[in-house]
Parts: C-alpha cells; sequence; structure tokens
C-alpha cells in the first residue's frame, strides 16, 4: 500500500513543487519515480543553500535529481544559489555526490538536453521554435 503523494500544482505533464515539499518530508526514491512517471516538467522553487546540517535534505535532492536525469525530464529550479555552490559542507559522501549532481543540473539546463527533451516528447525542437517566432 502506497502513501499519496500531495501535488501542489499541476498542468497538463507539468507540476510544481517547493523545495520543501520535495526534501524536507520523508520522501524517498518510489515517490520520485512517481513524480517522473507522471510528469515530463517539473518546477522546483526555493532550493536553498544546503550544508552540513541539512545532510538529509541533500540525499533527497541528490536522489530527486538523479531520478529526474534518469528520466529525461525537463526542469525549471529556482535556488539561491549555482548548482555548484548548492552544497556547502567539508566533509561527508554527500560532497562527492553533490558534484554529480552540480553537473547534471548544468546538463539539464544545456540546449542539447532541451532539444533532446522536445524530441522525445514529439515537440518541435527548439530551433524550430524559434524560427517560428522570427
Amino acid at each position: 500500500k502506497g502513501r499519496q503523494l500531495i501535488v501542489p500544482r499541476a498542468a497538463g505533464d507539468a507540476a510544481r513543487f517547493s523545495f520543501a515539499d520535495l526534501c524536507e518530508k520523508p520522501l524517498g526514491a518510489r515517490d520520485y519515480l512517481a513524480i517522473a512517471g507522471r510528469f515530463s516538467t517539473l518546477f522546483i522553487d526555493h532550493v536553498p543553500v544546503l550544508g552540513e546540517g541539512k545532510r538529509n535534505e541533500a540525499k533527497r535532492f541528490i536522489l530527486l535529481i538523479d531520478t529526474l536525469y534518469d528520466h529525461h525530464m525537463r526542469l525549471v529550479m529556482s535556488a539561491a544559489a549555482a548548482p555548484e555552490g548548492l552544497y556547502r559542507a567539508k566533509r561527508g559522501t554527500e560532497v562527492f555526490e553533490f558534484e554529480r549532481t552540480a553537473s547534471r543540473l548544468v546538463e539539464m539546463q544545456s540546449r542539447d538536453w532541451l532539444e533532446g527533451w522536445a524530441e522525445r516528447r514529439e515537440v518541435a525542437p527548439l530551433a524550430k521554435a524559434r524560427q517560428a517566432q522570427v
């Protein structure tokens, strides 16, 4: 029997959550897989800079980003810092894991990532959309 996951805002195949909704609650891989299976675009608001005092939240965030990345999702995120500055700690396994997370966040912002996302969803690639606007 699964628990119910509240989606604060959704329209079509897009959903919007706050960082607190996704990482400050006891959610796990199954929850993030359910989100990735239902939506193709995810908005995450208010991502803070995390430190050693927020290790559980950092672990959840790492798992969340891994899941979104593995499902080739489009991510729109408001954060207190650039990806490489979102985790500030000097020790712990999260330091090394977060390097991968930051790298994935940068890749998910790239033109190649977004064009690939569009192609997988049979949406005109960004280049074609831009040409139509001109």
